[in-house]
């Protein structure tokens, strides 16, 4: 799955994703009523999210080193990746419409085989991109989306207000991305790959925050505390995701 295709499954992720308002609601004066805590909570939400990435990668690199070490193979995966893609989108669609819906083990089983299914997608952007790049670009994308997560939970600011600037920000991303299919400009590269990293910063720390109002929203429920955990980390696994694309466009630029 390209970059393009990214971007449009978190645009329309974003739409089942940004409140909880498609779901029962479950306000509970003992905030740990449904027994867990908050601390607990954030690192079920963190958890997921770096088993999730830890897939993603993982199996990314692996597909990288094989296809790097030979290309004639590229013809052979190509089938694999196409079905792949297919897949993520039916996981993604799923999780997206119906996490509220199913119960907790079923939309972890669908986040981990979505997690492995952009493994596989990723592979052949990294090997074009080159493994040097690809983890420059790794290590900067988790020094920015730590510090930017950091912020979100630090921050005594509404970051709901930031939604529409975002979403807005996501639509005329995806209007250069085309752009930039059919004019091919360094100029014009280098100001996608910037406002993509922008973009993606201020998701990070919006959807971070989101961890909070989650666990006060069902705090009197354990299994939709799961849901929604399950739901924040594949916000945050999107934004890391693109963040990390948009980071390694930047880097490879000239490739």
């Amino acid at each position: 799955m390209n970059r393009n295709d990214y971007n449009n499954n978190f645009y329309d992720n974003q739409n089942g994703y940004n409140d909880f308002s498609n779901a029962p609601q479950f306000y509970n004066d003992t905030k740990a009523a449904a027994g867990v805590s908050m601390a607990d909570f954030s690192r079920r939400v963190y958890s997921w999210m770096a088993v999730g990435l830890s897939i993603t990668f993982i199996l990314g690199f692996a597909f990288q080193s094989v296809l790097s070490a030979n290309p004639l193979m590229l013809e052979q995966f190509f089938p694999v990746y196409i079905v792949s893609v297919i897949v993520e989108l039916i996981m993604v669609i799923a999780l997206g419409f119906f996490i509220y819906k199913m119960p907790s083990i079923v939309s972890l089983i669908m986040f981990l085989i979505y997690s492995v299914c952009n493994g596989i997608n990723l592979a052949p952007t990294l090997m074009f991109a080159g493994a040097d790049k690809a983890i420059w670009a790794f290590a900067a994308t988790a020094l920015l989306f730590g510090a930017f997560s950091i912020y979100g939970i630090v921050t005594k600011r509404d970051l709901t207000k930031l939604r529409p600037i975002l979403l807005i920000g996501l639509i005329v991303l995806i209007v250069f991305g085309i752009l930039g299919i059919f004019f091919r400009m360094a100029a014009l590269d280098l100001i996608i790959s910037l406002i993509g990293i922008a973009i993606f910063v201020g998701f990070t720390a919006y959807d971070t925050q989101k961890i909070k109002a989650g666990y006060e929203y069902f705090s009197g429920d354990s299994e939709m505390l799961k849901k929604a955990s399950i739901n924040i980390a594949l916000q945050l696994y999107l934004d890391f995701i693109n963040l990390f694309l948009y980071i390694l466009r930047l880097f490879s630029r000239n490739r």
